[in-house]
């Protein structure tokens, strides 16, 4: 469990009504993660939501010849403040890149099954949440663009 006022600090959880923000937290744990340390998979089952609190997480490709951890490509940092392993929101709840901790970080990391129960019980909950997360992809999304467009010049 972590603290509800935790929470309540970043904006991705600013919507939420202190009832809402006291269920996370109670199916929510802070952890932390070495350096160069594989957080996740792509291709892996969204097992939790993570939200970055201090450190840094990058996000990497992977290409079917690089399976074994060589050539992938960096296509997106986290930063603190910023949610990663969106998909355990958004259907059909597949990691899309892999994760690695870029230096020792600390995370909250919130158990996908126990929040998407939550989404069943408060669908304004599961709106607002999506919404966040949705954005987040946006956001991400409009990055590679950008990453894309200056390898390409």
């Amino acid at each position: 469990m972590v603290s509800p006022e935790l929470l309540r600090q970043y904006p991705f959880f600013g919507l939420l009504s202190d009832t809402q923000l006291k269920e996370i937290a109670m199916i929510a744990e802070e952890v932390t993660v070495d350096g160069k340390v594989k957080i996740f998979g792509k291709g892996d089952r969204a097992e939790a939501l993570y939200f970055l609190l201090d450190g840094s997480v990058e996000l990497y490709n992977y290409t079917e010849t690089s399976a074994l951890g060589e050539n992938g490509i960096l296509v997106g940092t986290i930063n603190p403040g910023e949610p990663f392993a969106i998909s355990a929101v958004i259907e059909p709840h597949i990691l899309t890149s892999t994760a690695w901790s870029a230096r020792p970080s600390r995370a909250i990391k919130i158990e996908a099954g126990r929040l998407r129960e939550l989404f069943e019980q408060d669908r304004r909950l599961a709106f607002l949440l999506t919404r966040q997360a949705a954005s987040a992809a946006m956001d991400r999304l409009n990055a590679a663009r950008v990453q894309l467009a200056a390898a390409l010049v």
